[in-house]
């Protein structure tokens, strides 16, 4: 089966969006309405543009609350966030 464009960063984005509604809804409400947005946009069109750019935006974010509070923050969805986000 052909792997679609965007498929692996919009994953990596739902797990992020997941991630940041565990640490708080309220706090990252921000970034939770943008994921939603963009991941809700991509399903619709399959133009994963707007979530490279999300998806690094959450990259840094999950990267500093890590830096914070090492175990609120598993390497593995930084190493999945980095490794979508590399195949722009």
């Amino acid at each position: 089966m052909e792997k679609i464009p965007g498929e692996r960063i919009e994953k990596a984005c739902r797990e992020a969006h997941a991630k940041f509604l565990k640490l708080g809804k309220e706090q990252y409400a921000g970034i939770l309405s943008k994921l939603e947005y963009l991941i809700t946009s991509y399903n619709a069109d399959k133009n994963p543009i707007g979530l490279y750019g999300v998806g690094a935006e959450a990259l840094e974010m999950l990267k500093e609350i890590k830096a914070k509070k090492p175990n609120a923050v598993a390497k593995k969805l930084l190493d999945e966030l980095e490794a979508a986000l590399a195949e722009k």
